[in-house]
């Protein structure tokens, strides 16, 4: 029994060390809670059940036993009655007046063990029967029952308590009362000696042991249940918790990838090909300056709204939201070799979704945005802590799309693209070149191209 605790004991400090959040941990607490309460009215209930059962249990033995054994009886039923109503009143108090703490399961469950111990004692001495007639009491049907009640706990340590203290009051009746014959419980002489010693046989030591271990190995089993129910359980919970935590921070196409990989691995990084795209309302600062919270929320709402869905036709990752701008990439997970086409696509595709945005809500001035799209190599990952995670894409590919869509202000354009980003896309026919652009301190200039106002077939 002593390796059965330690390795229940094991596995449960084993799942606990899986970090949990304080809700999973609430959710157990309040199943925990929810499940005493359930138990007490089985309590109740079974308290209730021999009392409607005592009058047959009783008459059905009155002619078997005298007036003083008769009275003893029906004293040991009502005393079980009365001791399974009183516990089950008392576990419902302690849960309904917020008293109940998790170490009270053990002792209610002691007390059942006790109560049932109790009546089969006064039960079997009332009408003259030996402790190896224990199995003969309907009483004894309470103990496969507890254990069924106790699998409504997701707490194996409990149900563990339970079967132990179950099996030593078994086994103390049934020494306390010691072995008798049939016949010579009740005395009857005439009482046929083939059939006493065949009664004999099967409630003797031996086909005890064997319903000890049956009703041991229920109880375990239950147990073993339970625990494998609450570590999966546990697993599901967590698991579901970290998703939706990922989810609050991540890109929608990210957050799965990084469930099923692993964030060790995205927290690496690695450097690949993408192509990123700014966008960014020109002017928005008017806008605002106009507008009350509530309108400001709805409109800015809106115009992220429309990125998102621009950037799921086309494939492209949100990668984030930066006040009325965002940035957009293309090419993660992996490279695709029509990610500057796409990225192409979808800056198009949010043109015409903000001039009809402009057309049904009539803005004064009218909604313009800049866009710029530059393509190469960046570095990806998970960056910040366990708390506050986030995907990110550095590099200098992402600082000149961040040129670029600024040029958009000085060349008057709503879209503009590197000459790398146009060659890959095969459409240099539709764009013509504006301008040139310097690469920060390195001296080099990069050919910006703008699109001739053509919406390209793909």
């Amino acid at each position: 029994m002593r390796w059965l605790f330690q390795m229940i004991a094991n596995r449960s400090h084993a799942g606990r060390s899986v970090p949990t959040s304080a809700s999973v941990d609430k959710l157990f607490r309040e199943s925990e809670i929810e499940a005493e309460y359930a138990i007490g009215w089985v309590r109740i209930a079974v308290g209730l059940a021999l009392l409607a059962s005592g009058v047959l249990v009783s008459s059905g033995t009155a002619e078997l036993t005298n007036e003083y054994s008769l009275s003893q009886v029906r004293f040991t039923a009502l005393f079980t009655v009365g001791s399974f109503l009183a516990l089950g009143l008392v576990s419902l108090l302690l849960v309904i007046r917020h008293w109940f703490r998790p170490w009270m399961a053990f002792f209610l469950v002691t007390g059942d063990a006790a109560i049932l111990g109790a009546s089969l004692f006064f039960g079997l001495e009332g009408i003259g029967l030996g402790g190896n007639w224990v199995a003969a009491i309907p009483t004894i049907w309470l103990v496969p029952l507890g254990l069924a009640v106790g699998a409504l706990r997701y707490r194996p340590l409990v149900q563990v308590w339970a079967t132990f203290v179950t099996m030593i009051t078994l086994v103390g009746v049934v020494f306390a009362l010691g072995f008798r014959s049939f016949q010579d419980g009740f005395g009857i002489a005439a009482f046929p000696s083939d059939l006493d010693a065949t009664f004999g046989r099967l409630f003797s030591l031996p086909p005890y042991l064997m319903r000890a271990v049956m009703l041991t190995l229920i109880g375990l089993t239950t147990a073993l249940a339970m625990l494998r129910s609450r570590r999966l359980l546990m697993r599901a919970v967590n698991e579901t918790t970290r998703r939706a935590n990922l989810a609050r921070f991540l890109p929608a196409e990210i957050a799965p990838l990084v469930g099923e990989n692993g964030i060790a691995g995205w927290r690496q990084g690695r450097h690949q090909q993408a192509t990123i795209l700014f966008v960014d309302i020109r002017g928005f600062t008017a806008y605002a300056e106009g507008m009350d919270p509530a309108r400001l929320s709805i409109f800015i709402s809106s115009f992220r709204r429309r990125v998102t869905h621009a950037a799921e036709a086309f494939g492209g990752v949100v990668d984030k939201f930066i006040g009325d701008g965002a940035l957009l990439v293309f090419g993660v997970p992996d490279p695709q070799s029509d990610d500057c086409t796409r990225a192409i696509e979808c800056a198009q595709e949010l043109l015409e979704l903000v001039d009809q945005w402009n057309a049904k809500r009539g803005f004064d001035p009218p909604i313009r945005v800049g866009i710029g799209i530059h393509t190469g190599e960046v570095y990806c990952g998970l960056v910040g802590d366990d708390k506050r995670i986030e995907f990110t894409v550095l590099g200098d590919v992402v600082n000149v799309a961040a040129k670029i869509e600024q040029a958009t202000k000085r060349f008057n354009k709503a879209l503009l693209a590197s000459e790398t980003v146009v060659m890959r896309s095969g459409q240099l026919p539709t764009w013509q070149e504006v301008g040139r652009e310097p690469l920060g301190g390195r001296g080099e200039h990069l050919a910006i191209f703008a699109h001739s106002g053509t919406k390209s077939s793909g």
